[in-house]
């Protein structure tokens, strides 16, 4: 049986009081403790944290545990790919020459146990997300960058963190049900394109869905869910890393899971 792939998404570190982001910190340290020896890959599938911005002689300390626990499962024999969220405004060199973590922008199509998968964070991928849209073309553009560099480290951050808090608001209830909108979306590629799995985070909430042979899942997240994708022996499972540092199925392939929509 070859080994399991892991997948992961939407920590959102940094986002919340101090006692929840101790809390969420240490169970994602466990968390990593965990995959040690027991998969060759992880994939990170965007926003690991609230806020990421890479300044070329600074980095924020509040994160140097996780930084450190994916550099040691990096030296352990696990490959550690991060594919940039909405939330990850800039993943630059540190986390690939010092950490060791491989960064993606965009998808990506890989097969894995003869399976192949689709992986992508999700933002932008529904039409109607218009203000997110809006919102990449200001912050993801070179200018920006450049000048976001040009701030003080401490004041950046803080601008960051307002920014990512503005991000998750709505402006008043949304009008469609991004879960449904999200698994509408992956059923059609599934139908329409060669791909056996489809694997998406971004909009906080769980879901696993199978139909024809083909999977469609939703990572949730570890603000509230603490919830993770594992492929093993070819089958996708949905899984929740619980209080006690175990591994806890919580829908296996063919079941449909239902969850209260979250938060993007």
């Amino acid at each position: 049986m070859p080994d399991p792939v892991y997948f992961l998404s939407d920590v959102h570190l940094g986002a919340d009081t101090l006692e929840k982001e101790q809390y969420k910190r240490d169970r994602l340290l466990a968390f990593l403790r965990h995959l040690q020896g027991q998969t060759p890959l992880l994939y990170i599938v965007g926003d690991l944290f609230d806020f990421w911005f890479e300044y070329q002689s600074a980095i924020l300390k509040q994160h140097f545990g996780v930084l450190r626990a994916l550099s040691e499962l990096v030296e352990r024999g696990t490959r550690v790919v991060y594919i940039a969220g909405n939330h990850d405004f800039w993943l630059g060199d540190f986390l690939r020459e010092q950490i060791g973590v491989e960064t993606v922008y965009g998808p990506l199509t890989v097969e894995h146990q003869g399976r192949r998968l689709f992986v992508c964070h999700g933002d932008g991928m529904i039409g109607r997300d218009w203000r997110y849209r809006f919102m990449k073309r200001i912050l993801h553009n070179r200018t920006s960058i450049w000048l976001f560099q040009l701030v003080h480290p401490d004041m950046g951050v803080a601008l960051g963190r307002l920014v990512s808090r503005l991000s998750r608001r709505h402006g008043g209830p949304l009008r469609w049900d991004p879960k449904q909108a999200y698994r509408t979306l992956a059923l059609d590629m599934l139908e329409k394109q060669r791909y056996d799995a489809i694997v998406l985070g971004h909009v906080h909430s769980p879901d696993l869905y199978r139909q024809d042979e083909k999977t469609y899942l939703n990572l949730g997240d570890w603000v509230c869910h603490f919830t993770f994708g594992r492929l093993s022996d070819g089958r996708l499972e949905l899984r929740r890393f619980t209080e006690t540092l175990a591994e806890e199925v919580v829908s296996s392939v063919g079941e449909q899971v239902v969850t209260p929509s979250g938060k993007e």
